[in-house]
């Protein structure tokens, strides 16, 4: 099912099958009762389909087709165009935009998102739990419209906790590893995170650019009702922007602990091996002293002169230990 229409009152959701063939008798029984359409589509050829019916200008259906428009937000005479970057995760965990686009007009609305297959259902559940149980007062046609507008942007903003979330278990558990053993796996890790957040904080900030815009008293399609809750969710994205901050200056923070431990790991190396020449270095003296081939030397004609050389070999070497570790350097 591509494209999903729906008669929303404030008694009832009814579903609309094959939309294309009952669109002229639909838009007569709109017009007969205070009712408003939601439609949602999720294949790319359907756009044009509504772009005759709706009368849909070509630039939006246009940065609907090409998929590479940040957020944004367009009046046009007779709705709002609104574009809402989601978040969807690739193979090895790479992310892409998952865009939402959204037409509100007066008495309808339509969604369109490609990706999220769960977004349709997820949004009706949500219009019937707010239609039909809630206690408030019985919303208008236009205000259903509004309340679509806003869920539809709050699923898409939805998406962003669980990756933070995810990134927040990475750096966790990169964290004790390189407090553990640095590896150069660890680093490759550290800078794919820092362009994930990277990529989310920008996104997120185009997210509240729009949702400022949407709020802002130059858009009067939206009631004062619909801002309010909209600045709800500006209030939760601004949340979540400086949780982005603070994974970001993880990030920051973890590639120097990186570079910290990597370095004392170095100089543990060249300490042990400086220990070690230190140690061999007096021995091979002695070796070399003792190795030279002149006549007169007294203790090449000893009989105990060999054992006297390892010996003084040993002693030295033992003396050089016992330093050392009276100076905790092994």
């Amino acid at each position: 099912m591509t494209i999903s229409a729906h008669i929303i009152d404030k008694q009832k959701i009814k579903q609309i099958d094959d939309f294309l063939s009952v669109v002229a008798s639909l838009k007569k029984e709109m017009a007969e009762q205070v009712a408003s359409l939601w439609v949602h589509i999720d294949d790319l050829a359907d756009v044009f389909r509504l772009q005759d019916i709706f009368g849909l200008h070509p630039l939006a259906i246009d940065a609907v087709i090409h998929q590479n428009h940040p957020s944004k937000v367009e009046e046009y005479d007779t709705y709002l165009f609104t574009i809402i970057d989601g978040v969807r995760i690739e193979e090895k965990g790479a992310f892409t935009e998952d865009d939402l686009y959204i037409f509100l007009g007066k008495r309808w609305i339509i969604t369109i998102n490609f990706y999220n297959s769960q977004l349709s259902d997820n949004l009706r559940r949500k219009i019937r739990s707010i239609l039909f149980t809630s206690q408030k007062q019985a919303l208008s046609a236009q205000g259903i419209c509004e309340t679509i507008y806003r869920l539809a942007v709050e699923e898409i903003i939805s998406t962003y906790y669980p990756t933070v979330d995810n990134i927040d278990a990475q750096l966790e558990k990169i964290e004790e590893a390189i407090l553990d053993k640095p590896l150069r796996s660890h680093l490759s890790e550290i800078l794919v995170i820092r362009r994930k957040t990277s990529f989310l904080e920008n996104t997120v900030e185009m997210i509240l650019r729009v949702l400022n815009q949407v709020i802002s008293d130059q858009h009067t399609k939206l009631s004062s009702d619909s801002k309010r809750q909209i600045r709800s969710l500006q209030d939760r994205l601004s949340y979540l922007q400086s949780n982005l901050k603070n994974q970001h200056n993880r990030v920051i923070i973890l590639r120097e602990a990186y570079n910290s431990s990597l370095t004392a790991t170095l100089n543990e190396a060249i300490r042990t091996l400086t220990v070690i020449a230190t140690i061999v270095l007096p021995l091979t003296l002695i070796a070399g002293i003792y190795g030279m081939n002149f006549d007169v030397m007294p203790e090449l004609q000893w009989p105990y002169g060999y054992y006297y050389a390892l010996g003084l070999m040993a002693a030295v070497g033992i003396c050089l230990i016992s330093y050392f570790k009276i100076k905790r350097w092994i």
